[in-house]
C-alpha cells in the first residue's frame, strides 16, 4: 500500500469536468496504444509498474479507430479517511457496450465502440496499489482493448524452439502449475491463465507473462517454493506469486505469438498423463461447450475457436505426475529436421 493521502489536483466544482487530466503516458499494451491520464502523478506511477514492461515490445502498435484512452480522476471524499480503504468488490453490469462498476464513492465506465474508459476514484483507493491496479487499471484497460481483434481466452500458453502451445481448460485444470514446471524446463512464457487472440491480418496470440500465481499447496510439487508464503491476492484469492523474470529471467517472457498448437487440458490425476489427437470441429464443439461466464462476451467466439485449432488440436490429461505432461509438451515443440 501507498502513504496516504494521495496527492491530486481536483476539480473545481463538484461534478469533477474540470479536474485536469495533465499526468499521461501512452503503452504499447497488448500491441494497441493505450493512454492513461489522470489528475494524480501517483497513477502514471502504478500505470508504468502496470504496463511498463510492454515497452519491450519489437514489433509496430497498430492504428485503431479511435484513441484508446482510461481516464482516472480522484475526487473528494468523506473528511478524515486518511487511511488505505480495505479492498471491496465492484458491482459490475455489462449492457449494450458499456461497462459499469461501482464501490462505494468509486465509479467505473467503460465504452470500447468510443475507445474511452473514464474512472472516479477515491485516493484511498488508488492508495491500495494491488486493488487498484487489478479492480481498476488493468479491468478498464483489458475490457478496452477486448474488443479491438483481442479477444479473451480462458488459456495458459508457453513456448518451446519457436513454438507456442495454447493451455485451453477450466478453473482448477491445473493450468499454472503446468506453465510453471514448464517453465523449469526450459519453456518460455506466455501467459498462465488468459491469453487475447487477434485474427486480423493473421492469427497472433498476446499473453501477460509476467506473473504466475500458484495454489497455497504448491510446494507439494515444487518443494523450492516452500518459503514463499501464499497472500491474498487483489483478486480475493490465496495464492503463491512468482514473478518470472526475476525467478527465470526476462528472456524467458514472451510478449506474443503468431501461432500455436492447441491443447484441452484436463485433470486426472489418478492416472497417466495421456495425449489424444482431436479434429479442429471435436476442439471447437468442446471449447464452445464449456466457455466460462466473463469469457463469453466476445461475439465470434467460433470463429477464433476455428482459427485456433487449425495449428493442430489434442486433448491433453493431465495425471498424477506432472513431469510426464511436460515430457509431452515437449514432444509437441520438439525440432525435427527440415524445420
Amino acid at each position: 500500500m501507498l502513504p496516504v493521502p494521495v496527492p491530486y489536483r481536483p476539480a473545481t466544482e463538484p461534478l469533477g469536468h474540470t479536474a485536469p487530466l495533465d499526468y499521461q503516458a501512452t503503452f504499447p499494451l497488448l500491441g494497441l496504444p493505450l493512454e492513461i491520464r489522470s489528475n494524480s502523478e501517483v497513477v502514471l506511477d502504478i500505470a508504468e509498474r502496470a504496463f511498463g514492461r510492454w515497452r519491450a515490445l519489437d514489433i509496430p502498435t497498430e492504428i485503431t479507430p479511435h484513441p484508446l484512452r482510461v481516464s482516472v480522476v480522484l475526487h473528494s471524499t468523506q473528511p478524515g479517511l486518511l487511511s488505505p480503504s480495505p479492498i471491496r468488490a465492484f458491482s459490475y453490469r455489462v449492457h449494450s457496450g458499456y461497462l459499469l462498476a461501482s464501490c462505494e464513492d468509486n465509479m467505473l465506465v467503460a465504452h470500447p465502440a468510443s475507445g474511452e474508459a473514464l474512472a472516479f476514484l477515491t485516493p484511498q483507493l488508488v492508495a491500495n496499489e494491488a486493488h487498484f491496479r487489478y479492480n481498476v487499471l488493468e479491468s478498464l484497460a483489458l475490457y478496452l482493448l477486448s474488443k479491438y481483434d483481442r479477444t479473451a481466452l480462458h488459456a495458459g500458453a508457453v513456448m518451446r524452439n519457436g513454438r507456442a502451445l495454447l493451455l485451453v481448460g477450466s478453473s482448477g485444470a491445473g493450468k499454472s502449475s503446468l506453465c510453471y514446471a514448464c517453465l523449469q524446463r526450459g519453456f518460455s512464457l506466455l501467459s498462465e491463465d488468459v491469453v487475447y487472440v487477434a485474427l486480423s491480418p493473421a492469427l497472433r496470440l498476446w499473453g501477460n507473462p509476467h506473473a504466475l500465481h500458484l495454489l497455497p499447496d504448491s510446494p507439494g510439487l515444487f518443494p523450492e517454493l516452500s518459503s514463499v508464503p501464499a497472500q491474498i491476492q487483489a483478486n480475493g484469492k490465496l495464492k503463491i506469486a512468482i514473478d518470472v523474470a526475476e525467478q527465470f529471467g526476462a528472456r524467458r517472457l514472451c510478449l506474443y505469438a503468431e501461432d500455436a498448437t492447441l491443447c484441452l487440458l484436463e485433470r486426472h490425476r489418478g492416472m497417466e498423463s495421456t495425449l489424444t489427437p482431436l479434429t479442429a470441429q471435436e476442439a471447437v464443439d468442446a471449447m464452445t461447450a464449456d466457455i466460462e461466464s466473463g469469457y463469453d462476451l466476445g461475439v465470434q467466439l467460433e470463429g477464433v475457436f476455428e482459427r485456433v485449432a487449425r495449428g493442430g488440436a489434442y486433448r491433453l490429461q493431465m495425471g498424477r505426475e506432472i513431469e510426464s505432461a511436460v515430457g509431452i509438451l515437449e514432444g509437441l515443440t520438439r525440432v525435427t529436421i527440415g524445420d
